[in-house]
């Protein structure tokens, strides 16, 4: 039997620091009894009872992976080297799922036969009150290439890359190469895009069967976390940059810059109001991306706005670079 085929589905949950939240997710993914499948949790370096607390579970669906704290795209990697299932879905370890969420998922993506189906979830608060949708303009009920779901994200400006509302078929991943782009934040949107720009088939459900739970004490909303996160940004850009000059992506070329733009607008807003040591983030940001790159993404007035406040704010200030003519050209 393939190596990938040997389970239905495998679920892949990085944890650090878990202890309160890691048990009732794997307990509920474990209620499932139709289905074969895996829980790789990788505990990355935690120093609380995260591991301890996992080992309270005697099911040999449940796999426990130790490393040292290497991020949350190190430890999905870990997990997708030496997963088994024809299957993958990753989830975070401190939200909550829906009922038959396994189940569901896979019977979704099987009669639509997707390489990837994307789900819907709901934000919800520390003390279990829903609240509304992650997305609501996407094609709901339809199948599109990963190409045409690229243009429709960036047209109704949505672009839900959580990983959590994915399931994704091992055979696409492996196919395409594809794996996390190791780091501290906000790699999940490049995973997606890549998933995308791989133009496989894509399904959209708009069954809201995952919980994202808001906590405070998230790492991502730590005073000293900003500054990394808004490097993390600057990556994320420079990457999609470079997706967009490749050949086999020219069909979605303009797309994937209008969605760096996009992306562009995140950052500044960390880096005007969040950000610690604004002259290094400044600087990494203006010496990686140079401002021609992100003309071609101007669609709106808004954009043109948008990329004059950018110029202010990155551009301008050191006096060694200013923002060149508007033209098409990127390279």
């Amino acid at each position: 039997m393939n190596h990938y085929q040997q389970k239905d589905i495998s679920v892949i949950i990085p944890a650090f620091n878990a202890q309160d939240t890691i048990l009732p997710l794997v307990n509920d993914l474990l209620r499932e009894h139709t289905l074969s499948i895996e829980v790789i949790v990788v505990d990355d370096g935690s120093t609380d009872r995260t591991e301890d607390v996992l080992r309270t579970i005697s099911d040999d669906r449940l796999i426990i992976i130790r490393q040292e704290n290497l991020g949350v795209y190190a430890a999905r990697n870990a997990a997708l080297a030496l997963h088994r299932g024809e299957w993958v879905i990753f989830l975070d370890a401190d939200d909550q799922i829906a009922a038959d969420f396994l189940q569901e998922r896979l019977r979704t993506a099987r009669e639509a036969q997707a390489d990837v189906a994307i789900f819907n979830a709901r934000h919800t608060d520390c003390d279990g009150h829903q609240r509304h949708p992650v997305h609501h303009r996407q094609p709901y009920g339809q199948t599109l290439t990963g190409q045409q779901w690229i243009r429709h994200c960036v047209s109704q400006r949505e672009w839900p890359h959580y990983l959590w509302l994915q399931i994704v078929r091992s055979a696409y991943i492996r196919d395409n190469n594809l794996h996390f782009q190791e780091g501290k934040s906000h790699k999940d949107i490049l995973w997606t895009i890549q998933l995308a720009a791989a133009d496989g088939r894509f399904y959209f459900a708009d069954r809201q069967d995952y919980f994202w739970v808001n906590n405070p004490a998230s790492i991502t909303h730590r005073p000293d976390y900003y500054d990394i996160r808004a490097a993390s940004y600057t990556d994320v850009i420079v990457d999609i940059l470079a997706l967009s000059a490749q050949p086999q992506n020219r069909a979605v070329s303009r797309a994937l810059v209008r969605h760096a733009l996009v992306e562009s607008r995140h950052f500044l807003g960390l880096y005007r109001r969040k950000v610690s040591n604004r002259p290094v983030v400044r600087t990494h940001f203006r010496s990686r991306i140079a401002f021609r790159h992100l003309v071609p993404g101007v669609s709106s007035l808004s954009d043109v706005f948008f990329l004059l406040k950018l110029a202010r704010n990155i551009y301008l200030p050191a006096g060694r670079q200013t923002p060149t003519t508007v033209s098409p050209e990127r390279r």
